[in-house]
């Protein structure tokens, strides 16, 4: 019995790890944000000194060149994203099955992108994050594919209908 256990600590890392993610996000998503309101945007450099999020500011700062629709788009576009990372973290840390396909399908659907990041922009981060990111992945498709062999498709339809 303890393997199944360590799988689902696994599962539950990884949700965890989704879950940071969109607080990063939704951090950068007030950063972006705020470029369009000078208080706030003094307050939200005030909240990120020091806290490890330099890089955002910074990258804010990068963008507050572009048009306000430009800003409103990207810090929407971040909120989406962050609400579908805390979608998966919430669903993998309850052991949903649901959790683990949305994750193989977003995981999968944003290598290529993150290939190409590392490539054009490469940086170690990036590469790191490319990396965990094949990694979990991997483990998650390997973690259904063992399921569905184990019940085969007759006792995954015993268990769905009965």
């Amino acid at each position: 019995m303890p393997e199944p256990q360590r799988r689902d600590r696994v599962i539950v890392v990884i949700g965890v790890l989704k879950l940071l993610k969109a607080l990063v996000l939704i951090a950068a998503a007030l950063s972006v944000f705020g470029t369009l309101r000078g208080s706030f945007r003094a307050y939200v450099r005030e909240l990120a000194a020091g806290s490890g999020r330099e890089m955002i500011t910074k990258a804010v700062g990068d963008l507050t060149g572009s048009s306000p629709h430009k800003i409103e788009l990207i810090g929407t576009l971040l909120l989406i994203y962050a609400a579908l990372f805390t979608v998966e973290g919430i669903g993998l840390i309850a052991r949903r099955v649901w959790a683990e396909w949305l994750t193989i399908i977003i995981t999968c659907s944003f290598i290529p992108l993150e290939i190409y990041e590392v490539i054009e922009k490469g940086s170690a981060i990036k590469a790191l994050v490319l990396v965990v990111n094949i990694l979990i992945a991997i483990y998650l498709i390997g973690r259904r594919l063992h399921a569905h062999h184990r019940h085969g498709v007759i006792g995954w339809l015993r268990e769905r209908f009965g």
